[in-house]
């Protein structure tokens, strides 16, 4: 999710393990990957938490995200992110200020378009599975997984899957900058009736907004 996610450096002792796509995650995401497209929109909330170590900083804040095919809705943050598919409205209330962008698909991934998050890992990441372990009393496949290309800014995304139902229960990452991110996923619904009008930002909405197109 744009505002939640990622940066790191990957080991050459553990990329020394991970040469070959590991079968039986890619099975595990396959399947978890199937589900959540078998459905024509997605709500959840989550939980994110940031651990700066560098500068021993915690910090935990919370947000919700509607997804419907490749749109999304998101706030999180103090901001709220509108993607209609192609042009993305990123909206700070508090100084009434949007700044427009238009997001590459061929080169986003989920941490630009978290209507991704099923899908990005068969083109830009290798990935093992680690075992199982519990979660908040969750029994979870856990899956690693990495770059392909090293030149990337992440190092090792985390993803616990739910035994019970194949979805995402929880996320780990970690930054070249020291920052670690936790998000949990809560109360996900499915199949709720969504407008397309609900990923779209309309500026002349808002008096006095200020507008910061970066499509140029």
């Amino acid at each position: 999710m744009r505002n939640i996610f990622i940066h790191a450096v990957l080991f050459i002792v553990v990329s020394s393990l991970i040469a070959q796509q590991d079968p039986a995650a890619k099975e595990i995401l396959d399947r978890a990957s199937e589900k959540m497209k078998s459905y024509e929109t997605i709500e959840a909330d989550f939980e994110l938490i940031i651990d700066n170590r560098m500068e021993s900083l915690h910090s935990k804040s919370t947000g919700s995200i509607q997804v419907k095919g490749e749109k999304y809705y998101m706030e999180s943050m103090g901001s709220m992110v509108y993607y209609n598919g192609q042009i993305m409205w990123s909206y700070m209330p508090d100084i009434n200020e949007v700044t427009i962008t238009a997001p590459s698909k061929d080169e986003g991934d989920f941490v630009d378009n978290p209507a991704l998050i099923f899908s990005f890992y068969n083109r830009d990441f290798k990935y093992r599975l680690i075992g199982e372990a519990k979660v908040d009393n969750i029994w979870c496949y856990e899956i690693d997984l990495y770059p392909k290309n090293l030149e990337q800014p992440y190092a090792r995304f985390k993803f616990f899957i739910r035994k019970d139902n194949d979805s995402v229960y929880m996320l780990q990452a970690q930054s070249k900058d020291a920052i670690d991110y936790t998000i949990f996923i809560l109360n996900a619904r499915f199949n709720n009736p969504m407008e397309d009008s609900r990923f779209t930002f309309t500026p002349e909405n808002y008096p006095d907004i200020e507008v910061v197109d970066m499509r140029f």
